[in-house]
């Protein structure tokens, strides 16, 4: 087999199913097989002779492009990550990117190889499955995958001060034993969609299992949480049926920064939940009724 020229050698790395790029030893581009709209190109439509830096439309993201190239540089460690581009109509783009540093025949690094590989269809995908697995069956409101797939994003995003509460039906067993299970699903159907109604749009409602659901309230203040739990009950009161008792005990506890253990937090509401329980036991007695 006769070896490429390197003009052939440049039609096929044009040619390639992804993008191809080479940087040297001071992280500056020597080639790229395509241009992305998300970058700027010089007077004459390239980046070559240009790092990230200068390049990259995102400035953050730019930064750490260029701080991962010197990473890779110093160390020899291949790199491999997936960047979010978001758009302007409010979508955004995935472009996975892996890069590994070139060595000449004594094995000192001497510049950088990478590909650019558009997965935007499957990452789309992805979260399309993820979204489905964390919404529960039955009521609509967010199940406990939650909390394993979007609990540390939400960390990042939160405002303070921030509110958990937590809450439990008083009378689901009661409604099972005596009118059957098609009953209690009803009932936790109503008060997940009276949880959805009274609390903000950027506070998630969970249901944890069984009759208990947690609220992550971002931005709530204690007062306001006291507010919107009375909100709730009285929702819940004005919906209650003679074979659907609304009826819910609920506990909160607020931190006022994010110097705060979440699991502490969730066993704080937790107990106060369990407390309002017990005074609930204690003043209230109804009686369902066929």
């Amino acid at each position: 087999m006769e070896f490429l020229d390197r003009e052939m050698m440049k039609r096929f790395m044009h040619s390639a199913p992804v993008n191809i790029f080479f940087k040297d030893t001071e992280c500056r581009y020597c080639f790229a097989s395509a241009i992305c709209d998300l970058v700027s190109v010089g007077e004459n439509g390239s980046i070559v002779g240009k790092t990230d830096l200068e390049v990259q439309k995102f400035p953050e993201m730019g930064k750490m492009y260029y701080e991962d190239d010197k990473k890779i540089l110093a160390t020899g460690e291949d790199s491999q990550y997936i960047s979010e581009f978001p758009m302007e109509n409010g979508e955004s783009l995935y472009f996975e990117i892996k890069k590994s540093a070139v060595r000449d025949e004594n094995g000192n690094i001497i510049g950088i190889v990478g590909i650019v590989d558009n997965v935007t269809e499957r990452v789309r995908l992805e979260k399309k499955v993820e979204e489905l697995s964390i919404i529960d069956d039955l009521t609509g409101v967010y199940n406990r995958n939650y909390l394993k797939y979007r609990i540390e994003e939400k960390k990042k995003k939160l405002i303070f001060p921030f509110t958990v509460i937590m809450s439990d039906c008083n009378y689901l067993k009661e409604v099972n034993d005596q009118f059957g299970h098609e009953y209690g699903d009803i009932l936790l159907k109503i008060v997940a969609g009276t949880l959805k109604e009274e609390m903000p749009e950027d506070s998630p409602v969970i249901r944890m299992g069984g009759d208990e659901f947690m609220i992550l309230g971002n931005g709530i203040a204690e007062e306001k949480a006291s507010e919107l739990m009375a909100n709730i009950r009285k929702s819940l009161k004005r919906k209650s049926k003679e074979k659907i008792p609304l009826s819910l005990a609920m506990g909160s506890y607020t931190v006022q920064s994010k110097d705060f253990s979440f699991d502490e937090v969730c066993h704080e509401a937790d107990l106060r939940m369990y407390e309002d329980k017990k005074r609930l036991k204690a003043d209230e007695s109804v009686e369902i009724t066929e």
